[in-house]
């Protein structure tokens, strides 16, 4: 019965920024570093302090969990430029995705799922993030290209009836005709009087022009003014079902989700974009994204709430907890320091430190000092 240590994975993928994961975890390389994975996934599995993968420990371990992998994948982003537009299965999508797509594994060919779950997700603040998240009113998204690229949408766009119909019209353009758009575009928001900051977060026309800066042949640089734009001060969270076309763009943040790396793109990416895919699972609907409904559980820790069976995630601040339960738990400490007390035994882990709690672990008190993260597996 014990609370053990872990190591994760650093992803360095261009879009993330130099400082924030090293200031966590150390190993600063003067590269990008965009995600740190805590979790049992095959392509970025954490490992105990003697390195055994956390997979092999759970195998050998019954009475910590019931399974060697686990239903979540609990992540830290740190955002420095747009990620792509993007969008994920849902579990039935998921498992008929990777079946017609056997024959393409088999062969080494480019395949659009990486496995056979879901991606349901939340996003944590842990400083002020900025994202793209659904689309807009269609009304809102017609009045926006009328303004911003008014020659263009009377000679493209304006026929399309509908955001699907809009969506695949804009990437039925010829290259010469998207280059047409976005040179409008571009001059459109040089005139423009909006800031690209306000306050701590990018504006529409901010978040527009990095994208332009990075992808600038990309349609999907119209796209701040077609999905909505949402701004998460510091410990607020946004939800995203599976379907939803999204994008963070800039900040830090704990990420929760399925145990799932299936990413459909949408645009703001060099790499590939399967259309008819995206067809088959986007939501074209417009949506009213709301930020996530915070509670307190029975032991004083701040719960985000999600409809999500695989995950749940919680913080706790500084205090002092009573914990009764029996439930597997992640968690990593993101400031200060957190003390465990449990069966006689004491241990204790300090900033940019992962542990794992087992669900043998049925009680325990936790003294905290800063800020802690953790992500539950759900009873059932």
């Amino acid at each position: 019965m014990n609370i053990i240590k872990l190591h994760g994975v650093v992803k360095d993928y261009d879009w993330g920024n130099e400082d924030y994961i090293p200031s966590l975890v150390g190993g600063a390389n003067g590269k990008p570093q965009a995600e740190l994975w805590m979790g049992t996934h095959p392509l970025g599995e954490a490992r105990t302090e003697d390195g055994t993968p956390l997979s092999e420990y759970l195998r050998e371990h019954g009475e910590v969990y019931a399974s060697e992998r686990l239903p979540l994948l609990f992540k830290i982003l740190a955002i420095a430029k747009p990620l792509s537009l993007q969008c994920h299965p849902t579990i039935e999508q998921a498992r008929d995705g990777w079946a017609r797509e056997t024959e393409k594994r088999a062969k080494g060919l480019p395949i659009n799922y990486q496995d056979d779950n879901e991606k349901a997700e939340i996003i944590a603040a842990i400083t002020p993030v900025s994202a793209l998240c659904g689309f807009r009113a269609f009304g809102e998204i017609r009045d926006n290209l009328a303004r911003l690229v008014p020659e263009s949408y009377g000679k493209y766009l304006e026929k399309y009836g509908s955001v699907k119909e809009l969506f695949f019209g804009l990437y039925a353009l010829t290259n010469e005709e998207k280059a047409e758009v976005i040179r409008e575009f571009s001059a459109s928001l040089e005139k423009s009087d909006e800031p690209v900051w306000r306050g701590s977060f990018l504006t529409p026309k901010g978040i527009a022009v990095r994208a332009l800066e990075i992808y600038p042949s990309d349609i999907g640089t119209l796209f701040p003014f077609i999905l909505n734009v949402l701004h998460l001060q510091v410990g607020e969270a946004l939800y995203l079902k599976p379907d939803t076309l999204h994008a963070y763009v800039y900040g830090n943040g704990v990420e929760l989700m399925s145990a799932s790396d299936n990413v459909l793109r949408g645009g703001l990416t060099s790499k590939h974009i399967d259309l008819e895919e995206l067809k088959r699972i986007m939501s074209f609907e417009s949506e009213d994204i709301r930020k996530v409904e915070v509670s307190f559980d029975g032991y004083g820790r701040r719960v985000f709430g999600t409809p999500s069976p695989a995950f749940r995630l919680m913080s706790m601040s500084s205090g002092e907890y009573l914990i009764r339960e029996s439930r597997l738990s992640l968690g990593i400490v993101l400031d200060g320091c957190i003390r465990f007390s449990y069966a006689g035994e004491s241990v204790e882990f300090r900033k940019g430190d992962i542990f794992l709690i087992g669900k043998d672990v049925l009680s325990y008190s936790a003294r905290v000092r800063g800020k802690v993260y953790l992500a539950q597996v759900p009873e059932n």
